[in-house]
């Protein structure tokens, strides 16, 4: 299989954001697909208060990402 897809190691996670007076859309895609070729892997279009809130909720987040 890795002679058609690239090794999860050598994989790359990219995301495109787009950002309109109401909503921030994000979309998510890595190089995971037949001979390299990109992925949507998912994708989520938010209210800036509503992203906000999501990040301010998670508990993991190291001081080095803050």
């Amino acid at each position: 299989m890795n002679l058609i897809y690239n090794k999860k190691e050598k994989q790359t996670v990219e995301v495109s954001i787009v950002q309109n007076k109401e909503k921030i859309s994000l979309e998510f895609s890595s190089d995971c697909g037949k001979f390299g070729t990109h992925e949507v892997l998912c994708g989520w279009a938010l209210t800036p208060e509503r992203l906000m809130q999501i990040l301010n909720d998670r508990e993991d987040i190291s001081d080095y990402e803050l």
